[in-house]
């Protein structure tokens, strides 16, 4: 019976404008966002330029990085926020801002006169000027020193300070500061980052998880449209009788038309994945790496198939409880917290239980590995989460189809049972 019905949802699916429009939604964000890989080259010594950033797991970086971002943001009276995912500027007075300057002048053992010349000079040496006469910052961040037998405890009590005056979200949290420690990478550090990429990672490893962090984030916000409108659909042509008056469960009613949705939304991002491997194995080719073809796969089904899962159960759940598109609300309030939330983790190795979790890099192999349980009780948890609102939408449907719930004329029998007041009224 259940394949019956997953065989038949899936054709109805296929048959639906919804459906080709989340296929075209899905092909647009990849091939504008992602689009064709630029592979990392090989690095030489004494190359010209930078070799990158990376993120220092070292407290004096931390406290570096974080002393340089307070100081320039207080020099340029730019103080940001972001208490629930949405940016906002942070106005100070003049006593905060001497609070702050006494933090600098505390931790970094500097007069403001001497933080001014350090920052002006790290400008002047950090900026070029483009040919219509605008200037342009190069690669690089600001930083400071702290002062000698600067306590790391005693630093982030001072942060706390700081934290206090502008208020949630800011900068200078401690989950914040470990984001702060960035520092250029030195040619060894390059090299590792490029060995690890094309031996341990098999080269696609590395770009499955750049294709995961695009893809996640799309995937956190259009099945719920295709969801919550298979859910309604039935409604406004008036199937709720023929629906309710079936054979099958409940629970096989749900559940098939959960497979076939999830089933339905994967197949074209497992689709996709096939052009960038495509790419590897074209740039791989006379190299001598050792491809891993089926990474993209396996990425894509442990990493985004989660997101499909959870996103597509929430929007059921809703439009079932409410039956309204409700669910597209919902999920589009916890799709922007989780878009904004992610920015501080998109180098990867910190995913947390964000919905979308973040690796914008083909590199960071390290980082992916030390935090792989971190990842694989994210995806997890999302996973039992949908399946609870699958049941949970299971559960009201069967409510309804007895009449317990909403609409009390609609029951299990093939015949619609007519309140009382209605029969009197046709009687008359």
């Amino acid at each position: 019976m259940i394949w019956t019905l997953f065989k038949k949802e899936c054709r109805t699916l296929f048959k639906s404008l919804i459906f080709w429009l989340y296929v075209l939604a899905l092909c647009l964000f990849f091939f504008s966002q992602m689009g064709t890989i630029t592979f990392e080259s090989k690095p030489e010594p004494g190359q010209e330029g930078s070799y990158g950033y990376k993120l220092s797991d070292r407290k004096e970086d931390r406290m570096s990085g974080t002393l340089g971002l307070l100081a320039e943001s207080w020099m340029q009276d730019s103080f940001t926020t972001a208490p629930v995912g949405f940016t906002k500027k942070v106005t100070l007075n003049e006593e905060e801002k001497e609070e702050i300057a006494s933090v600098l002048t505390k931790d970094t053992g500097l007069s403001t006169e001497e933080i001014q010349n350090r920052y002006d000079q790290w400008e002047e040496e950090n900026t070029a000027k483009m040919p219509d006469g605008s200037m342009m910052f190069l690669d690089g961040n600001f930083s400071l020193e702290p002062k000698e037998g600067l306590d790391y405890e005693e630093f982030l009590k001072d942060m706390d300070e700081v934290c206090e005056i502008l208020g949630p979200g800011s900068d200078f949290t401690e989950d914040h500061i470990r984001q702060n420690a960035m520092v250029e990478m030195t040619y060894e550090d390059a090299l590792k980052e490029y060995e690890n990429l094309v031996e341990k990672d098999g080269l696609t490893g590395g770009y499955a998880r750049l294709f995961c962090d695009y893809m996640g984030i799309i995937l956190a916000i259009l099945p719920v449209f295709v969801a919550a409108t298979r859910e309604i659909r039935d409604k406004r042509a008036s199937m709720q009788e023929l629906i309710y008056t079936r054979k099958a469960s409940s629970y096989t009613i749900i559940f098939s038309r959960y497979a076939a949705l999830c089933f339905g939304m994967f197949l074209p991002v497992f689709l996709l994945s096939f052009y960038p491997l495509a790419e590897c194995i074209g740039f791989a080719k006379g190299k001598g790496i050792d491809l891993h073809p089926g990474a993209f796969a396996l990425y894509s089904l442990g990493w985004l198939l989660p997101t499909i899962l959870v996103v597509t159960a929430l929007g059921m759940f809703v439009t079932e409880l409410t039956q309204t598109a409700a669910g597209v609300l919902v999920q589009a309030a916890w799709w922007f917290f989780s878009v904004f939330s992610g920015e501080d983790s998109m180098g990867g190795g910190n995913y947390g239980m964000n919905l979308i979790p973040r690796h914008n890099t083909e590199l960071n192999y390290s980082g992916f590995h030390a935090q792989f349980s971190q990842l694989i009780q994210n995806r997890v948890f999302y996973a039992v989460l949908a399946l609870a609102l699958v049941v949970g939408a299971a559960m009201v449907f069967e409510a309804r189809r007895k009449g317990k719930w909403g609409n009390g004329t609609l029951s299990r029998g093939r015949k619609r049972i007519r309140p009382a007041s209605s029969a009197k009224a046709a009687v008359r």
